[in-house]
């Protein structure tokens, strides 16, 4: 019997585990591909019977050949992302009474994927029993997900449980950077009134202003430019160089010990640590 319960159709871009491959391709040998399966038919009685008798299958992740750069679209995850895939909160709090990491065994996973479903729910239940809204080391980042796919309501969601809008990756590209290369701006605009800022430097010296500086690529429609044309207002408004320098020059001021100063600093540029021990080297 499988439970077929679908509630990820207003994106239908977004992929889902496929039952064919996920099944194929299990760590924890026959007993992981029991309990995989017991979750994906929505057995639940089952699965926490398995659970309960061999608590290690609670490891069991969806793998690839290690040769490959990536799996193959459809084989990733782990029996939290699985539960998510069948809009199953039932299954998901199962799995946490079992023991299950609210970030779960591959982290950031199953919360990447609750964010694009239709309505939130999975996403507060996930985020509500512990998970970290920004990624952890070789985690999947939740909300460049949400960015990618064009949804406020998923940044609105990780910011209201704590997410960092000046989380940076390691090239120094935070969070307001990501959604004005995307040229979303509606969510850029939401992440500078959380406390994101235009002006955090990248490792080439590159900055979000530097692409409201420059002309739009992408044409979103009226509010879109709206909201390109206040988050530039904000920019020219903020008393540091207008245009900006090109990200040569600013990566030079930044090795030289001139940028930030505390005047920039206080109103809001920011060389992220990932940024700087790449300009330098370290």
């Amino acid at each position: 019997m499988s439970n077929e319960r679908n509630c990820f159709t207003k994106r239908p871009s977004v992929v889902l585990p496929d039952r064919t491959t996920v099944l194929a391709n299990l760590s924890n040998g026959g007993s992981g591909r029991a309990v995989a399966e017991a979750i994906l038919d929505g057995r639940i009685d089952d699965a926490r019977a398995m659970l309960t008798r061999d608590p290690r299958l609670l490891s069991t992740v969806v793998t690839h050949d290690p040769r490959m750069d990536a799996a193959p679209t459809g084989q990733s995850g782990d029996l939290l992302t699985l539960a998510v895939s069948r809009c199953n909160d039932k299954m998901i709090s199962m799995l946490f009474n079992a023991g299950m990491s609210p970030n779960g065994v591959k982290p950031g996973h199953a919360l990447s994927l609750a964010l694009l479903a239709d309505t939130p729910d999975l996403a507060e239940q996930i985020l509500q029993a512990g998970a970290l809204p920004d990624p952890l080391s070789n985690g999947e980042d939740a909300m460049a997900a949400a960015i990618a796919f064009s949804h406020p309501g998923a940044v609105m969601t990780l910011l209201r449980h704590g997410a960092n809008p000046h989380w940076a990756d390691s090239f120094g590209i935070d969070r307001v950077r990501l959604a004005v290369d995307a040229e979303q701006l509606d969510i850029a605009e939401l992440l500078v009134a959380k406390g994101g800022s235009l002006w955090t430097i990248a490792e080439d010296g590159s900055m979000a202003a530097h692409m409201l500086a420059d002309p739009a690529i992408i044409f979103n429609g009226v509010e879109m430019k709206a909201a390109r044309a206040r988050l530039l207002a904000k920019a020219q408004a903020s008393g540091l160089p207008w245009p900006p320098p090109d990200a040569a020059t600013v990566k030079r001021m930044v090795l030289s010990g001139q940028w930030p100063n505390a005047a920039m600093k206080a109103v809001g540029m920011i060389a992220s640590p990932q940024a700087l021990r790449r300009m330098r080297g370290d």
